[in-house]
């Protein structure tokens, strides 16, 4: 037998059908897989529901005496008595996909893992680990990829690799023991892979369901973290323990309770708290401080001090920028967090989190704000200049757009098209950076990837003019990395907007292939026989804009025959 698809259960009945749907489904032939249900004593129909599955698959249900209060003892008890030759953990509420054991089967049969990893998806919102499933291969090294960034059990482990080195779940504490479970087969295995042609786990969030974690003992958390590093640190199989110590370290205060722990935690549980996380970091050998990313030095350093004083004062810091005391050469930042106490050197200078909160443009100009979400520099405190950087695509080119409005954390851009256009009609593309000068050192972002909704749909333009010839400038979004740009491209008006009368009193003026913004606001036509003056208006459907000019005088298809202008307040229509 291939596989044992383990499943612990408790008061599962609203959702425990769809899973065993999921499995009675697989494409694989059933006498390949076997199912194995513990149940931790469900007062709900959870069994009942079960048991109609038994006549329709190779369906095992177990029931605990007694309720263990986690899913850590219903685990053991299937991995005891499991036949498969792997086991795949499943959570109850959660389902797989049709093809889920069969196309495991081929790639283990290929590659002959001892842990494969498959693509999940999230269900309703639920938030699943995704950077290490961009793509299939059949061996990666846990220093030279992100699987450590997933350490849910919900993965198929060779059962031998497991009953060889005693990996069971840690029945004795309540808070990540499948990050035990996990990172322990990880260390021991000789080879693992990673399955991500489709998504083949189905992560669900139900209705009613609260993601937050509950309040656990740090004394006990941080026992499960030390265990973690004692794995890692007397594995027989690494190439580098340090290289993967310095990877789990990076993940853990970036995705854990210690993340910002003292700016969240009650001022009565921080010593606490302090403590249990400086008794986990002395279990790692000091070199590791020295290879990690430059801003968990501090942390790391105040830990193994058990200081919280200075350890908070580095939080705040990083979240407000008000460090006590800060110095920028090139690309280097030097950072000090009190009175006496040491120098931070950043090698590279961590950018500033940053999102694009409002983006407007018309034929008149573009404006654009910036929000500071996070970052090391306070750029009101030290930035001695802020602006905006447009680079041609082939970084020939550069143009810098002032700040028009500082609002402490938000930063607001307005640069009028007449002032523009000469500019960018050098090159075609133009990319957006926020450039911030920190006394000798130059910071840059890119902008657009994190941003409030964007206001327009894809390929909604404008029109600009510059002498006697017309431009279609065009906002956009990046393909790899999801950034704002601009390209600018000239065309003949009448290929941008077709002039049209309708009636005896209005012009319709039709966007042709794509949307064009124009200002809504008073407009003057001429032409040889006419001079009247009236009102520009947008009508818009789900897919075109179309604008009508409005005139108190009556007009005849002859006015539009020959040359005419609309004139608008910041763009004069030449037909």
């Amino acid at each position: 037998m291939k596989f044992s698809v383990i499943i612990p259960s408790y008061n599962s009945e609203r959702y425990i059908a769809e899973l065993l749907d999921s499995l009675k489904n697989q494409t694989i032939d059933k006498q390949q897989y076997e199912v194995l249900l513990v149940d931790d004593c469900s007062t709900d129909k959870t069994l009942e529901i079960a048991k109609t599955y038994e006549n329709k698959m190779n369906l095992n249900i177990k029931r605990l005496e007694q309720n263990s209060g986690g899913p850590g003892k219903p685990r053991n008890t299937a991995l005891k008595i499991a036949q498969g030759e792997f086991v795949f953990f499943v959570d109850s509420d959660d389902y797989i996909h049709q093809d889920t054991l069969k196309d495991v089967q081929q790639f283990i049969e290929r590659n002959n893992q001892d842990v494969v990893l498959v693509k999940m998806e999230g269900v309703n919102g639920r938030g699943v680990p995704k950077s290490m499933f961009t793509e299939t291969k059949a061996d990666v090294a846990i220093e030279d990829s992100r699987i450590i960034y997933t350490l849910s059990p919900t993965k198929f482990y060779r059962t031998a690799l497991l009953r060889a080195h005693d990996i069971y779940f840690p029945e004795h504490i309540r808070s990540a023991e499948d990050q035990i479970f996990t990172m322990q087969a990880y260390v021991n295995a000789q080879k693992i892979g990673v399955l991500a042609d489709k998504s083949y786990y189905y992560a669900t969030r139900r209705e009613g369901e609260h993601m937050s974690a509950a309040y656990v003992e740090p004394k006990d958390y941080y026992q499960t973290m030390k265990e973690i590093v004692r794995a890692i640190v007397y594995s027989k199989t690494l190439n580098s323990t340090d290289a993967v110590l310095r990877i789990f370290i990076e993940r853990h205060f970036s995705f854990s309770r210690t993340t910002q722990f003292s700016l969240r935690i009650a001022d009565d549980k921080k010593a606490e708290w302090m403590d249990a996380i400086g008794d986990f970091i002395r279990e790692i050998p000091e070199r590791v401080d020295q290879i990690v990313n430059d801003n968990l030095k501090p942390l790391l350093y105040y830990a193994r001090k058990k200081d919280l004083y200075h350890y908070q004062k580095v939080e705040e810091g990083y979240q407000n920028g008000d460090i006590y005391d800060i110095s920028a050469h090139k690309n280097s930042l030097t950072l000090q967090f009190g009175e006496g106490e040491p120098y931070f050197h950043f090698e590279n200078a961590v950018k500033p989190d940053i999102k694009m909160t409002d983006f407007t443009f018309d034929e008149s100009g573009v404006n654009l704000e910036i929000e500071f979400l996070k970052t090391l520099i306070n750029p009101n405190q030290l930035a001695s200049k802020i602006q905006l950087k447009l680079v041609s695509r082939n970084k020939k080119e550069l143009i810098y757009i002032p700040l028009t409005v500082n609002d402490k954390t938000r930063f607001k851009f307005s640069i009028k098209h007449n002032e523009l256009v000469p500019f960018l009609l050098k090159e075609r593309i133009w990319d957006l950076f926020l450039e911030m000068r920190v006394d000798q050192m130059i910071i840059t972002k890119r902008i657009g990837n994190k941003r409030a909704k964007y206001r327009y749909a894809k390929e909604t333009s404008t029109i600009v003019k510059h002498g006697e010839r017309y431009f279609r400038f065009t906002p956009y979004f990046t393909k790899d990395f999801d950034n704002l740009s601009f390209y600018i491209i000239e065309n003949e008006l009448i290929q941008m907007l077709k002039p049209k009368l309708v009636g005896k009193h209005q012009i319709q003026l039709e966007c042709q292939e794509f949307n064009y913004i124009l200002n809504e606001g008073i407009a003057t036509i001429k032409s040889d026989a006419t001079f009247t003056i009236g009102y520009l208006s947008v009508s818009k459907t789900q897919q075109r804009y179309n604008y009508q000019v409005e005139v108190p005088d009556k007009m005849k298809n002859k006015n539009l025959k020959g040359q005419f202008n609309i004139e608008l307040l910041n763009l004069n229509l030449e037909f």
